[in-house]
Order: structure tokens, then sequence, then C-alpha cells
């Protein structure tokens, strides 16, 4: 059963969370040894890069920047409170550690399907918290004078996590640009 929420609520989140694409996740221009601000927390990239090939970019929200966000769409919708803790409490179970999101660009649907992406977050002493190799999500068409298959996921993390964190990216698909490593700074 715990399975079954998860597939939905990670579903659910990928299918609402595309009108919340943070500026900064789809900004080709992020180097190696810079660092972003996206979704209000410091994000540094140190491995991988964007190039001709695609872009992949990650961003993180921390369970309490998204229980805020539950919280203003309950108010703004008018939940019962209710319906709105028994969101909290659903969402609580799955994120404990937040919520990360991924976006990604690819020349091709097959390179651009999320199902070719695993996700590995490690701690500050690169101890191994949480792994998920990603399910198929067809990506979306090019834009109008862009060549880029794009897709974006959200990926939530199940664990608590203390203090600074690592996330690599994987991509099968990659040859020699297949390992991105981000630093997220709390």
């Amino acid at each position: 059963m715990k399975k079954i929420a998860l597939i939905f609520l990670t579903s659910f989140m990928s299918s609402i969370s595309i009108g919340q694409i943070d500026d900064n996740l789809t900004k080709t221009n992020w180097k190696i040894d810079k660092e972003k601000v996206i979704y209000g927390n410091t994000t540094l990239r140190i491995e991988g890069i964007n190039d001709i090939g695609g872009m992949t970019n990650i961003g993180y929200e921390t369970f309490e920047q998204v229980k805020a966000g539950i919280e203003k769409d309950a108010e703004k919708q008018m939940w019962t409170d209710e319906k709105k803790l028994k969101k909290i409490e659903s969402y609580s179970t799955f994120m404990t550690g937040g919520l990360i999101h991924l976006y990604i660009t690819r020349l091709t649907i097959a390179a651009a399907n999320t199902e070719m992406f695993t996700i590995i977050v490690k701690d500050s002493t690169e101890t191994e918290i949480f792994r998920k190799a990603l399910k198929n999500n067809i990506p979306n068409v090019p834009s109008s004078g862009n060549d880029y298959w794009w897709n974006y996921t959200t990926i939530p993390i199940t664990k608590n996590i203390q203090g600074n964190f690592f996330v690599y990216v994987i991509d099968r698909l990659g040859n020699d640009n297949s390992k991105f490593k981000f630093e997220i700074k709390k």
C-alpha cells in the first residue's frame, strides 16, 4: 500500500509542479564551481557540464517549504482544515528530507526520458542516504526554434537530512558527461 501511495504522490507532484518551475532551473549558463539560488536554496554545481548535448539542473525544496506551499494553496482554495492536515500528513510520510527538482534537456526523445536517470543523495561525508532510478516519463516536445526535448520531475527524499548534502544525477546515456554532482547548502 505504501508503494502505491508513493507512486501516486510522485505522479501527482510531477503533474502539478510544472507551473512552479524556478526560472534558474531552466538556464543553461550554470558552470562548474558556480552557485545558484533555486527555490530559495543555494546549490553548487561540482561536476557535469551543460553543453550542446543538453542540460541537467537540479533544485531543492525543504519539507518546510513544501508544507508552506500546501498551506498557501489551502488558504487560496479554501480547503477544510481536515483536508489541509491530511495532505500535510501524507506529504510528511514520503518527503521528510524535502524535494529534489530535476530539469533536463536532450537532443533526442529517448535521451530526455527520465527512465535514463538515477538520483543519488549522499550526506556531507559521502555516505549514501537515498537512491532512486527514475521511472518512464515521456519528454515534452521542443518549443518553436529549439531542438531540445525537455523533461521535469520532482523526487521526494524519504529520509531526513541534516546539514549540507550532495545530489548526484547519473545519465545512463551520457557517455563522457554522464555524472552530475551538486551540493545543497542548508
